[in-house]
């Protein structure tokens, strides 16, 4: 992951994780919590096109 914005089912291939259920909790909320990363449409955390990417320094 970098400056390119990328799905949340792409990041868990790339993880080899299957279950997106498990990758969004166990991953993707803590990694936001902490500023970690970014979300594409940060006011729309549902949007169906949603996707992130490293977060600015």
């Amino acid at each position: 992951m970098g400056d390119a914005y990328v799905s949340m089912k792409e990041i868990a291939e790339q993880c080899g994780i299957k279950d997106l259920k498990y990758f969004r909790e166990s991953y993707i909320t803590p990694a936001l919590e902490l500023g970690v990363i970014e979300r594409l449409y940060p006011n729309q955390p549902k949007h169906p096109q949603q996707k992130y990417r490293k977060a600015k320094s």
